[in-house]
């Protein structure tokens, strides 16, 4: 009985032309490398701007109680609620543009990524 080697063995596990197929799909990995790295940079900026707005809000809104209760009249809290709210409004329309902008930027990235690489792979087969 002839003896196997570990080369052997490996070589007779892994089909026929595998190192050709890997070198093939270098191309596809190394645009999902990039890719994947430009989307995690678009969303950790996102997560960032999201995270500064709502410490904007929480501030804004635990200092609610104490405007209220410097009030002395009716007039007075009136304009402390109006304040208030026309604040929410604006930073929440504001938040909100903000964040389309950046889920814009984002697919953009992601497309722009793909398209340069899917254009390159084009290329390098012809």
């Amino acid at each position: 009985m002839a003896e196997t080697t570990n080369t052997e063995t490996s070589n007779q596990m892994m089909p026929f032309g595998i190192e050709a197929m890997i070198e093939a799909q270098r191309p596809a990995f190394t645009a999902m490398a990039e890719v994947n790295t430009r989307l995690y940079e678009s969303i950790a900026a996102a997560n960032r701007e999201w995270a500064s707005f709502i410490n904007q809000r929480l501030k804004e809104d635990l200092a609610m109680p104490r405007q209220l209760a410097e009030c002395k009249n009716l007039q007075d809290l009136y304009r402390v609620y109006t304040q208030f709210y026309q604040n929410v409004c604006s930073q929440y329309q504001s938040g909100l543009e903000q964040m389309i902008k950046l889920s814009q930027s984002i697919t953009e990235t992601v497309v722009q990524g793909v398209q340069s690489r899917s254009g390159e792979a084009t290329q390098t087969k012809h």
